[in-house]
This record gives structure tokens, C-alpha cells and sequence, in this order.
């Protein structure tokens, strides 16, 4: 099975990421385990949706699966950084190093 990509189409956001965790959720009932977030357009994180990001994050590790991350800016870097969030997921430069992480 491959790797699903999930662009986000603002910053990281509760409002963003209410919309991605929807397809996260009907991604985890047909077992699709193996999820990247592309964070090219993010410029902003907000702490609510980091909120909803570990807590899918959590879900799909007790499904055997993974989120990573691909595209980030430093400024998004940065953040979760100072969080403490980056500790808890992988991320890459580019989608393919990504997605080839998956079969590693």
C-alpha cells in the first residue's frame, strides 16, 4: 500500500486541520497507515492545530501507522520545534525522501 498525501492549503491551523482530519479519519478505516502532510503553504502553527495533529498522530500509531511531514518552512520548523512537536514526527525536505522513508 503507498503513501497517501494530504496537502494543506494554509498555515496549521484548528480550522485547517479540522479539514484534514476528516480525511484522516476515512483514510484510517479503508487502512491506509502510512500519511504525509505537506506543510508547503503553512506559515503559521497554532497550538489548537497541533492539538488535533498529535492527537491523529497518536491514533494512527496505535493503527502500526505513521504521519510524516515534507515542505516545512523554518518559521513552521522553528515552531514545532519550540513546542516540542518535532520530536514527534518525522520530517523531510522533500515529499519523495518522505515517502521513501515509508519503505525504509
Amino acid at each position: 500500500m503507498g503513501v497517501d498525501v494530504l496537502r494543506f492549503e494554509g498555515d496549521l491551523s484548528a480550522v485547517e486541520m479540522v479539514k484534514i482530519k476528516s480525511r484522516l479519519s476515512r483514510l484510517l478505516k479503508k487502512n491506509h497507515k502510512k500519511l504525509l502532510l505537506d506543510l508547503k503553504r503553512a506559515r503559521r502553527v497554532e497550538l489548537a492545530g497541533l492539538g488535533i495533529l498529535v492527537d491523529r498522530l497518536m491514533k494512527v500509531r496505535q493503527q502500526k501507522g505513521d504521519i510524516k511531514l515534507c515542505n516545512i518552512r523554518p518559521e513552521v520548523e522553528q515552531t514545532l520545534r519550540m513546542i516540542g512537536v518535532s520530536g514527534l514526527m518525522e520530517s523531510f525536505c522533500t515529499e519523495e525522501e518522505a515517502i521513501r522513508s515509508f519503505a525504509a
